[in-house]
């Protein structure tokens, strides 16, 4: 899987911070956990889920990979179906949208190529867009070539503000996104959507375990959404 290289911001506040110094540093092992899951998954049987994203989506700032939202909801849905459920992480820490078209629906296109036509598709990214203002001027444009890109029923996530600085490009993300989501049977959703803030991990960026939980909580309910209306 593409592996992206560390940027300039993280580099500075990993010499800064110690904490951000330890999770920056599961970056090439959470990869490599993922590239092990995905090969186990791409020959098993059972419902298929493909996810994209970006680092929340490796589950960076949980210790144990097992932690991060994708597990927990893999758990979950073969809980509530009684279905051998599997999913493939195409996910790649600091992905921005260009990443996504570039190396993620790429390998989404393999999959269904395969003739593994994937019952659930999530879309989770757009932090690190907000973080790099160079990205701006195409940033509108990727969206809607991921929208247009992805499945009917896709989960897709909503970007969160993250700063004062970026506001309006977050407003402006969710836009294209919600203008989307009136044409298309998309299923839209708040990531940090928690109920409280002690869910945020020790780099102040990432969630840590409990956060993960939270996540959980909140896309499962669009998810039952999706799969619901799919297969009507």
């Amino acid at each position: 899987m593409h592996r992206r290289e560390t940027g300039l911001l993280s580099r500075v506040l990993s010499k800064a911070s110690p904490a951000v110094e330890r999770i920056e540093m599961q970056r090439a092992p959470r990869a490599d956990f993922w590239d092990a899951w995905n090969a186990d998954a791409a020959t098993s049987d059972g419902p298929l889920w493909v996810a994209l994203g970006d680092s929340t989506s490796q589950g960076i700032g949980a210790a144990d990979p097992l932690d991060g939202w994708i597990p927990r909801l893999l758990d979950r849905l073969r809980s509530a179906t009684s279905d051998p459920w599997r999913v493939i992480n195409l996910s790649i820490t600091g992905a921005q949208f260009s990443d996504i078209i570039e190396h993620q629906l790429p390998r989404l296109e393999d999959v269904q190529r395969a003739g593994q036509a994937p019952a659930l598709v999530t879309h989770l990214a757009g932090a690190n867009n907000l973080m790099a203002p160079a990205s701006w001027s195409r940033t509108l444009r990727d969206v809607r070539t991921i929208l247009d890109a992805l499945p009917e029923h896709s989960v897709v996530a909503r970007v969160g503000v993250s700063s004062r600085f970026n506001s309006v490009m977050a407003r402006q993300i969710n836009g294209v996104i919600e203008d989307r989501a009136r044409t298309r049977p998309f299923h839209l959703f708040w990531p940090w959507d928690w109920p409280s803030r002690d869910g945020i991990g020790e780099d102040k960026w990432h969630p840590g375990p409990k956060g993960y939980g939270y996540m959980t909580d909140v896309i499962f309910e669009q998810v039952r959404t999706s799969l619901a209306r799919s297969s009507r």
